[in-house]
């Protein structure tokens, strides 16, 4: 005994809708299984279906040939530039293919040489930091657009107190160490723990703002990237960019 699948056929409903039917707005399982090509797949893709297109060509050109009217035969420059087209699509695809592979083998490179900072301490622009116990340098700094009459550098706890003021250097143009002992004001040494640099500069006009541009240090932690492809390291809870680094120690 043999059964067949019942075939339901949609009908109205009292909201004036069909039921009993598949709904042509919603994805089967099977569609949603489906994965986003790459674009080797891609390229892999576009080489077979030129295949069986060229395949189709030929059959349908030589059909044509064979019951071509003999007072108008085909023009050969026409099949000729058909040909030509079809050879510039296939190497245009090949061309990709090898792009492709070469994109691959830069990508791995370019992960493999991120490696190196692994474990490194590096400078960066910013101006939160991780002083732990034994550190004996805080590779600090800032930069000023234009000079300034006076620069105050505050190191400032994660509670946003300021902990130690130390006067700064005032030229513009070149970048200024910041020499913290890891001292409080009153000389006391300060617990390991989360750190901000601030720097406030007095122009010699007091309505001018003076743009400051401050570099902070970590320990790279992992390697990733962001959703725009660039190249981001991990220094604590950040993602540093790869084109903020500075220095590498």
């Amino acid at each position: 005994m043999t059964t067949t699948n019942a075939i339901t056929t949609p009908t109205v409903n009292k909201y004036g809708t069909y039921s009993g039917g598949l709904s042509t707005g919603s994805k089967t399982a099977a569609e949603t299984a489906k994965t986003p090509q790459t674009d080797a797949d891609k390229t892999a893709s576009a080489t077979k279906g030129l295949g069986d297109n060229f395949q189709t060509f030929l059959t349908m050109l030589t059909t044509q040939m064979k019951n071509q009217d003999p007072l108008k035969p085909l023009d050969t420059n026409d099949m000729t530039k058909q040909l030509v087209d079809f050879a510039n699509v296939e190497q245009n695809i090949g061309t990709n293919s090898r792009l492709d592979k070469l994109v691959q083998l830069q990508s791995a490179g370019t992960a493999s040489t991120n490696l190196a900072y692994l474990g490194r301490m590096v400078a960066f622009e910013g101006d939160s930091f991780q002083y732990t116990q034994g550190m004996t340098q805080a590779p600090l700094g800032y930069e000023l657009a234009t000079s300034a009459k006076s620069v105050r550098v505050d190191i400032l706890d994660d509670k946003g107190n300021i902990i130690r003021s130390m006067k700064g250097e005032t030229g513009a143009g070149t970048k200024h160490a910041v020499n913290w002992d890891f001292k409080d004001n009153n000389g006391r040494a300060v617990q390991p723990g989360a750190y901000r640099m601030n720097v406030a500069p007095v122009a010699e006009n007091k309505d001018d703002i003076i743009k400051t541009t401050t570099y902070t240090f970590g320990t790279v932690a992992g390697i990733g990237n962001s959703k725009e492809g660039e190249t981001v390291l991990n220094i604590g809870a950040r993602e540093v960019p790869l084109s903020k680094l500075t220095t590498v120690y």
